[in-house]
Formats: structure tokens, C-alpha cells, sequence
């Protein structure tokens, strides 16, 4: 039997030879009987052509087109199965979308006010909630100095990107962004417990003369 591949089929063939004298033939000769047709990727021989061929012939068609193709299959179902686990991976992975965040926030900071576009105070603020919930996660210990010097340079670009619009032109102090603002003020470096006084207690800052 031969195994004539087309395009995606194999067509299958049993050669037989015709020897001389044969309906008055003056020499022998062999010729080609079509058998039957299956698919490359097939992963049994079925059982309508199954019935037709003999067992040397079924072993024939198994190694030259049933086993490579169920190797393929193999081959395609583990890599599509690596595929999957490569993706679940990704998704339960937070570092690149950490890197990606950073690429992109870094850019905007680099456009920042020359933009032409309002940087939404509001979203600035959720980011840096977002930035504090993670360094919980990662157990990264933030500097409270620095959580300061962040908290009023956040404060700052919101005031002046309008988060409070313009104040009043009488009665300010009666506002809750100045009484925001005194409190602040108090927390600082004026009130009873300050921050000032507890560097000042701790040595890191003097005291005023």
C-alpha cells in the first residue's frame, strides 16, 4: 500500500501487479487500485476503510498517518495547555502591570501642567491610595516624613488645579477649606501635639530661641 499525500488528505493506494500473458498483455506491469482517503490529521483509521485493508496494511496507514498526527495533537494540546497556565499566570501576576503603571505614570508626570489637559486631582489622590495599599501588601515601610512631604505636594497640585476652585471674597475664615487649613497649621508646628515638638523631643529639630 502507498500513501499519496494531497493537500490535506492522504489517498490511499494498493499497487498490484499485472503479470504477462494477463488478458494478453506481452509483459508484466504494475498498477495503482485506489483504496480510500483520510485526512492528515486523523486520529483512527475509520471503520468503513478499517474493514477493507488487512492487518499489514492498517499498521501501514497507523505509523504513516494515525501516530504523527495524534503526536501533533499531543503537541498542540500541551502547548495550548502551557498557553493557558502562561496566561493565568500573567493575570494573577501584579509586577507587570507595576511596571507598565510606572512607564505610563512616569510619562505623565513629564507632561504634567504643559499638557493642556486638567490632571484630575481626584484620580491623583486614588493612585496614591492605590501606591499605599500595595507598599502594605509588599511590607514596605514608608518614611512618615515622606508621607508628609507627598501628602502636601498632592495637596498643592490640587489647589492649584481647582480642586477648590477660588475663595470667597469675604468670610474665608469661616470656610472649611481654612479651617482645613489652621488645623493643618496646628498639626505642623502650632498646636498642643505637633510634629515640630516631637522632632524637637526626639532631638531631629531645635528648639526656637
Amino acid at each position: 500500500m502507498h500513501a499519496k499525500r494531497r493537500n490535506n488528505w492522504f489517498m490511499l493506494y494498493r499497487s498490484e501487479y499485472v503479470r504477462k500473458g494477463v488478458n494478453g498483455n506481452t509483459h508484466g506491469y504494475p498498477v495503482q487500485k485506489y483504496v480510500g482517503s483520510l485526512p492528515n490529521d486523523a486520529l483512527e483509521i475509520p471503520r468503513h476503510l478499517a474493514d477493507e485493508l488487512s492487518p499489514a496494511e492498517v499498521e501501514y496507514i497507523n505509523q504513516k498517518v494515525i501516530v504523527p498526527a495524534r503526536r501533533r495533537a499531543e503537541e498542540a494540546r500541551q502547548a495550548a495547555e502551557q498557553q493557558r497556565r502562561t496566561a493565568e499566570t500573567r493575570e494573577r501576576d501584579p509586577r507587570w502591570r507595576l511596571d507598565e503603571a510606572l512607564r505610563l505614570l512616569t510619562d505623565a508626570a513629564k507632561l504634567g501642567p504643559d499638557s493642556g489637559h486638567r490632571i484630575d486631582a481626584a484620580k491623583v489622590a486614588a493612585l496614591r491610595s492605590a501606591l499605599d495599599t500595595l507598599a502594605v501588601a509588599a511590607k514596605v515601610q514608608r518614611d512618615p516624613l515622606d508621607a508628609v512631604l507627598a501628602a502636601v505636594a498632592s495637596a498643592t497640585a490640587a489647589v492649584k488645579a481647582g480642586h477648590y476652585g477660588s475663595a470667597p471674597t469675604d468670610n474665608v475664615r469661616d470656610s472649611a477649606v481654612y479651617k482645613r487649613w489652621r488645623n493643618i497649621g496646628d498639626a505642623v508646628d502650632s498646636g498642643k501635639d505637633n510634629l515640630l515638638r516631637a522632632l524637637q523631643g526626639k532631638g531631629w529639630a531645635r528648639m526656637r530661641g
